[in-house]
């Protein structure tokens, strides 16, 4: 049933913001900052032998959108599109007047992680619109009972698993929510029913993982991911210890310490593999190759040796990801503001309006600064959490905790199995933290089955 509060028409000055919104971003970032990893991801829609190192999603997208325009353009708009009418349709759903549903689509846009991050065409960036689309689709769903809008759900969640392959965390509570709205108590037994529940939730999860699995598996090209990450702890640790724990299988036996010491930052692997001039082979192997092996178990000798190096390094590269970044380290942690070329790739004529210098300054002038620290929403997601639980008998509770639960489960894992610092890998953290305190702060009154009390 519809929020008591809407009103005859009072969606269409939601539509008209969401339209304006995208002609805006638009205006500031078309046709969306290629980097490295965008730029292969385009190669290998355009024909080049694919890989599992990316998530299959963007490159079916590209290779759909390039029969009608070659470029990264259509993705970028289609990239707003979801995000703009993902933000009309949940501020559809608040419990309050068109003037704080206007706000709220305004304040979520503009928040500064998300407003910086929207200037990309990447993997990260097309997942945070598709989950706020999808998270619009199951609300619109809850409030109005339309079957399309179910559909649209499911469809996004789908497309979402596609795109990177720690997608999992941020989709399970999001189906656990949409197994709680699917509840019946007609046809079980109370005792049952979360019973059933748990047991589909679990069954869908696992069934969205396959997909997920899948789409890797669809690469012509197939490598085991882990040895990035995992040679960059070997390396942490190396330092920590004074030996080189690096299994001979993955380097070169001129390496030396003083090699890693120069290449190692606390930031990003990249420079493990770059800057020791070869002498640390490279990140990926062959899914068969016994490389992998022997490093995995020289990763678990070395971590089960020295825990503290470890944990460390780890906690180096936590505070660096969920911290604001120092103007000595690359911009790229925060943004790209080029189209980076790779192999036959067609040029792309970059964005130099006048709009967007203003924005590339704004955004340079505080890039080292806690306005582009994403703990800030880490802390404000964590506070809104409480307060939702406080109001988990209303509706939109309920959303609230769904929402959160999904941005900081997908934070969660990534001290543990993130390559570098990037900010990008928070997006969907930090945009889930304004969404999910909104839901909870306009509660409303309404029951948790979603009909006016």
């Amino acid at each position: 049933m519809s929020s008591a509060l809407d009103t005859h028409g009072s969606w269409w000055p939601l539509a008209m913001l969401a339209l304006a919104g995208i002609a805006f971003s638009a205006a500031c970032y078309y046709p969306g900052a290629m980097s490295l990893d965008s730029a292969v991801i385009w190669s290998q829609a355009r024909g080049a032998p694919s890989t599992n190192i990316y998530g299959a999603g963007l490159r079916w997208l590209w290779q759909l959108t390039n029969v009608l325009w070659i470029g990264p353009g259509p993705v970028f708009l289609i990239q707003l599109a979801l995000l703009w009418s993902g933000l009309a349709l949940i501020a559809r759903a608040l419990d309050c007047g068109i003037v704080v549903r206007i706000a709220f689509m305004l304040v979520s846009a503009s928040a500064p992680v998300v407003f910086v991050l929207l200037a990309h065409v990447w993997s990260d960036v097309m997942l945070m619109a598709t989950l706020v689309f999808a998270v619009g689709a199951l609300l619109r769903w809850r409030d109005a009972r339309v079957s399309g809008w179910l559909t649209a759900f499911w469809l996004a969640l789908i497309f979402a698993m596609t795109l990177r392959h720690n997608v999992l965390p941020a989709a399970a509570p999001l189906v656990a929510y949409a197994g709680w709205l699917h509840r019946d108590s007609r046809f079980l037994a109370p005792r049952y029913r979360h019973a059933w529940l748990i047991a589909g939730v679990v069954a869908l999860c696992l069934s969205l993982q396959a997909l997920a699995m899948l789409s890797a598996h669809s690469a012509q090209r197939r490598y085991t991911l882990w040895p990035g990450t995992g040679m960059w702890d070997l390396v942490a640790i190396s330092l920590a210890v004074d030996e080189v724990l690096l299994p001979p299988a993955a380097r070169k036996s001129e390496l030396t310490l003083g090699d890693l010491r120069e290449a190692y930052v606390p930031w990003s692997n990249v420079p493990v593999f770059t800057a020791t001039k070869g002498r640390v082979i490279g990140p990926f192997f062959a899914l068969d190759d016994t490389t992998a092996t022997t490093l995995r178990t020289s990763w678990v000798d070395a971590v089960t040796a020295h825990p503290g190096a470890y944990l460390a390094h780890r906690w180096r590269l936590t505070t660096a990801l969920f911290g604001s970044k120092p103007r000595e380290w690359p911009h790229e942690l925060v943004y790209v503001d080029e189209e980076q070329s790779f192999r036959d790739n067609p040029p792309v004529a970059p964005n130099r309006s006048a709009l967007h210098r203003v924005c590339i300054r704004l955004i340079e002038a505080v890039r080292d600064t806690t306005v582009l620290a994403p703990w800030p929403y880490l802390a404000f997601g964590v506070a809104a959490l409480a307060l939702a639980w406080r109001r988990r008998a209303r509706a939109n509770a309920q959303a609230a905790l769904a929402v959160l639960a999904s941005g900081l489960a997908y934070a969660a894992p990534l001290p543990l199995i993130a390559p570098s610092a990037e900010l990008r890998y928070l997006g969907w953290t930090c945009l889930a933290a304004v969404i999910g305190a909104a839901l909870a702060l306009a509660a409303g009154t309404r029951g948790g089955d979603g009909a006016p009390n």
